[in-house]
């Protein structure tokens, strides 16, 4: 009888286990070969491009801007997750336990259709268009928009009503521009972002506000608001940001021993483009001003503008993203202040490349 009992107890441990692999063979299969549960991509941006530095050639070469992962995919409805990692840029461990390539790796899971949580780390809901761009997507970007630092651990909460998204977070703020540097494990910042939607989608907002804690109870505060303007074809965006900060801007006023400032710095864009279809110009305009709160005066000033065109020549899925694109960028510094005495700088870039984010499974 012992005998019997011990080969049907047999029998069943190994049909559960059996049954046990074929489901998670089942989960694998499905999870490599369902497009909603598993998508990788990558995305790639290679230029050629020539700057000139008043009036002297400073550099003419190949540069490749971009070079990144996509992992993303709808575990089940409701419950999505995104990996973004920078294969360009060096592997610097930061405090969350993330690389520093590593923009993204986040949960996010719907509440009902208004509530929806996200998990992990996060694009900083900073408000404005030019800030809800692929890096890659950006030539000539404002001094705010290329030195915020933008991908942080934390927790978003967001509501959606009537067409509008109303957006609470909070992650790490351990940043040298914002935490000191006794208190950057300590230090948290919240944020809310307003992305609306009003007169059917004729104009749309990124409006948002975020204070950055410095000190157990001094914080710096950024106000963020772009505003999208959409008529047929179309598109203009002005975008606005305002904020207190530590920077170290010795590279602009050749002083390597310059150390980091208290500035206040604002910026201004305004973008105009039309969509012809395969063909997709437009015009940016930037002004940037940096004021250093230590000195009580304003640093330097920033004017830029640029003319792109990009060309979409494919209508095939696999290929309907890559484009190539041509750039014309101009920007003029001028100094103020204590810096008063040094010429202002005059850069001119062109460059000529392409753009790829396609779908390597």
């Amino acid at each position: 009888m012992k005998k019997i009992y011990f080969i049907a107890f047999t029998l069943f441990f190994s049909l559960g286990v059996s049954a046990q692999h074929r489901d998670s063979e089942n989960i694998l299969q499905k999870l490599l070969w369902d497009d909603e549960m598993l998508n990788i991509m990558l995305d790639t941006r290679v230029d050629f491009q020539g700057n000139i530095h008043e009036r002297s050639l400073d550099n003419l070469s190949f540069v490749g801007q971009t070079f990144k992962l996509w992992v993303v995919g709808e575990i089940i409805p409701g419950i999505r997750y995104r990996v973004r990692h920078r294969l360009n840029r060096p592997q610097t461990p930061l405090r969350e336990g993330y690389s520093g390539a590593t923009d993204q790796a986040w949960v996010a899971l719907d509440a009902g259709k208004k509530w929806t949580f996200t998990v992990g780390k996060q694009s900083v809901q900073f408000g404005t268009f030019e800030y809800d761009y692929n890096p890659a997507d950006i030539y000539l970007g404002t001094m705010t928009f290329n030195d915020l630092d933008a991908y942080k651990t934390g927790v978003n909460v967001a509501f959606k009503f009537a067409g509008q998204v109303l957006n609470l977070q909070v992650v790490n703020s351990d940043a040298s521009q914002f935490a000191s540097e006794s208190y950057k494990n300590k230090a948290l910042a919240i944020t809310t972002l307003w992305e609306g939607n009003l007169f059917n989608n004729a104009v749309r907002t990124r409006w948002g506000y975020g204070a950055f804690q410095h000190t157990k109870s001094k914080f710096y505060s950024w106000i963020t608001a772009g505003t999208q303007f959409n008529i047929e074809q179309f598109t203009a965006e002005l975008d606005y940001y305002f904020g207190y900060r530590n920077m170290d801007y010795g590279y602009m006023v050749n002083n390597d021993t310059l150390g980091l400032r208290y500035v206040r710095d604002q910026s201004l864009s305004l973008n105009l483009k039309y969509n012809f279809g395969k063909w997709r110009p437009f015009i940016k305009g930037i002004w940037d001003q940096r004021y250093d709160k230590d000195f009580d005066n304003n640093a330097y000033e920033n004017l830029g503008i640029q003319a792109v065109v990009e060309w979409y020549p494919f209508t095939n899925k696999y290929v309907k993203d890559l484009r190539f694109h041509a750039a014309y960028m101009y920007n003029h510094t001028s100094f103020k202040g204590e810096y008063a005495a040094l010429s202002g700088n005059d850069t001119h870039m062109l460059l000529i490349g392409t753009r790829w984010l396609f779908k390597a499974k």
